[in-house]
């Protein structure tokens, strides 16, 4: 199997960029309007905003017959197939639905969010390992 790489799907990645520059013009707004003295109010808009486009746009899903590595805004993160026990379907609240892959030996967890835009070879790669759902068979995202 070849590297394949996967992005957030173009909504996700359209609706992080918009919440970024809107984020950004509320703090930049007033700047114009009050001056220097509202960067109190201004950086913490601005830095927030460019979280969110670089969250949008950075973030990728890679994948390889021995490796899974996630990146996200600011931190990358891999694991060995080897050292995956199963997958499980994670719900988190308003972050949204992941892919907990449960690492061997209680290790933790590795956490794959569900916004990339997958395919039928990553569903297959999934399908390989021990599905750790009580009661449900389908990988694919809800």
């Amino acid at each position: 199997m070849e590297l394949r790489v996967y992005h957030m799907g173009r909504f996700v990645q359209v609706w992080y960029c918009a919440i970024g520059l809107g984020l950004i013009g509320a703090g930049v707004f007033p700047l114009f309007k009050v001056g220097l003295v509202a960067i109190v109010v201004a950086l913490p808009f601005v830095l927030a905003g460019g979280y969110c486009c670089r969250r949008g746009l950075n973030s990728r899903l890679a994948l390889n017959e021995t490796e899974i590595s996630v990146r996200y805004a600011f931190s990358e993160k891999s694991v060995q197939r080897s050292e995956i026990e199963g997958w499980r379907t994670d719900v988190r609240g308003k972050s949204g639905t992941c892919w907990a892959l449960q690492r061997r030996d209680d290790s933790g967890e590795f956490t794959i969010d569900q916004r990339f835009a997958v395919d039928d070879a990553f569903l297959d790669y999934l399908s390989g390992l021990t599905n750790l759902n009580e009661g449900e068979t389908s990988i694919i995202p809800r």
